[in-house]
């Protein structure tokens, strides 16, 4: 699936303006008006066609590293997610989320605004910098107590899109879980079934709406403790 064709399947799920810079940019009109930025999925287009200036990234990075840590492997009292070694387009994907109001969190859509990251140029290099870091081989996870249910679950939900390992597929936009950390991971979970991920639900919500806490717990715990290459097996 190329580039343009992956921007068009993800334009319902990219609207919107970000809170803190999508109305900047363009000069107003005789009116006072001013021109409207670029829309999502232009922002998105133009991430993923930039070449990436990996030396770039890698300095901008240190503004992330504030709250997901230096090796990117997140950190708990701020209760950030592992994002070392994620597809950079996925990674493209959140920041041009973020930047249009489809993902909430306060933090990142001011990060992401363009008062900071002024440019998708500057999204393409840090994301880029970002993906060849070493992924976490594991954060934190959960008491095991319901891990087989996570097991299973997963086999059954999840395995088919995000792969047997986790491990997502770039091209398909589809993130990297393995690894992730457990507190995050029930956290996204939750949120789904809460409606704060409107762009999750269309796909995930059904796959977990009948979930019960237990089997959320057990899921997450599952995926916190799968590395990439090593397919992880507990016993039931």
């Amino acid at each position: 699936m190329g580039d343009a064709n992956i921007v068009r399947s993800i334009v319902p799920l990219l609207g919107g303006l970000c809170v803190m810079g999508a109305l900047l940019g363009g000069s107003g009109s005789a009116l006072g008006a001013e021109a409207p930025g670029p829309s999502a999925s232009q922002d998105l287009e133009s991430v993923l066609s930039a070449i990436p200036d990996v030396k770039a990234g890698a300095r901008r990075f240190a503004l992330c590293a504030q709250c997901h840590g230096a090796d990117g492997a997140g950190l708990a009292q701020a209760r950030t997610p592992a994002i070392a070694g994620q597809h950079a387009r996925v990674l493209a994907k959140q920041l041009v989320a973020y930047r249009h109001s489809v993902r909430w969190d306060p933090e990142m859509e001011k990060v992401a605004s363009r008062h900071i990251l002024k440019s998708p140029q500057e999204i393409a290099d840090i994301v880029a910098y970002v993906a060849q870091l070493n992924p976490p081989v594991q954060t934190s996870v959960g008491t095991r107590e319901w891990i087989g249910r996570g097991q299973r679950v997963y086999g059954t939900r999840c395995r088919a899109c995000h792969g047997a390992q986790a491990e997502g597929n770039a091209a398909l936009l589809v993130p990297r879980l393995a690894g992730q950390r457990y507190d995050y991971l029930l956290r996204q979970l939750r949120e789904v079934l809460d409606g704060r991920r409107p762009s999750l639900e269309s796909v995930h919500m059904g796959a977990l709406h009948k979930l019960d806490a237990q089997e959320l717990e057990g899921l997450a715990d599952y995926i916190s403790r799968l590395s990439p290459g090593t397919l992880q097996h507990v016993s039931r």
